[in-house]
């Protein structure tokens, strides 16, 4: 999937640091919020494409990561 079509189907989750990309043995892709283990406000599987979120936290590029 592209980056540009990504953003549009999953919104916000695309560039957070607190999704996971789930793959089902049957090809379903699943997105997982890691904020969910620790606060109940947040779904395990948000409905998507996100378009707000308290929680968002964008992803740093690698190079400021160091």
């Amino acid at each position: 999937m592209e980056e540009a079509s990504a953003v549009a189907s999953v919104g916000l989750c695309a560039a957070c640091r607190h999704m996971r990309v789930i793959r089902s043995d049957r090809g379903f892709v699943f997105y997982l919020c890691t904020l969910s283990a620790v606060d109940p406000r947040f779904p395990k599987y948000p409905r998507l494409p996100v378009v707000s979120c308290t929680g968002h936290a964008p992803v740093r590029p690698e190079s400021e990561e160091k």
